[in-house]
């Protein structure tokens, strides 16, 4: 299968807000149509914003409406041009209210974004059904990596759980370990997961 991975841009949009009209975000809820509206950056949540929404359709128009303003950021995996997979992927300084939920509600061990530390943080994945253990997961967060050192990140970091079953959209620890990541920090079975990208430095360019 010929893969390819464009960021999400407004150019694209429109091929973004169709994937999420068929494909489910998550293995617990096959009905899901989020549509990636809850991680995106933070200025959306400021002076009190609403971050989700009751309908399909509320998520979706918000969607593209984040999209086309920036805040939400990732890579799409087309196959012949069709959208088969795509990835959340923002700067992690972008996101530090969401951070903050993940710490305060879900019990997730992230640190506070710190000054001396450039972070891409991965959020969250969504494959199409008819192509799911395929790697189409493996070949976005390898391209997410390569493009993060070339913007000069130090590191991507990513928040999954040891039990895949419970939190199935963040992607396995397997599938991070597999693409050279390792656990950064742990409570209660959840994990942060990072990938020191300081010797892709000199590859990339």
């Amino acid at each position: 299968m010929n893969i390819e991975i464009r960021k999400l841009t407004p150019n694209n949009v429109d091929d973004y807000a169709c994937f999420f009209d068929t494909t489910p975000h998550n293995n617990a809820n096959k009905g899901d149509k989020c549509y990636c509206v809850t991680f995106c950056n933070d200025k959306v949540y400021h002076g009190g914003g609403e971050h989700w929404y009751p309908t399909p359709d509320e998520r979706r128009t918000h969607g593209i409406k984040r999209v086309m303003e920036g805040d939400i950021q990732g890579y799409l995996a087309y196959s012949e041009d069709n959208v088969i997979g795509w990835c959340n992927a923002n700067a992690k300084t972008n996101c530090q209210f969401v951070i903050a939920n993940m710490q305060t509600r879900a019990g997730v061990p992230v640190e506070d974004c710190r000054a001396d530390e450039k972070i891409k943080s991965v959020f969250c994945f969504a494959i199409a059904p008819k192509v799911q253990k395929m790697g189409i997961a493996t070949r976005l967060l390898e391209h997410i990596c390569k493009e993060a050192a070339t913007e000069g990140f130090d590191f991507v970091e990513a928040y999954t759980h040891r039990d895949f079953i419970q939190d199935g959209f963040r992607g396995t620890l397997t599938l991070y370990k597999n693409c050279g990541f390792s656990i950064y920090a742990e409570k209660d079975g959840k994990l942060v997961v990072r990938k020191e990208l300081k010797n892709m430095h000199r590859f990339v360019h």
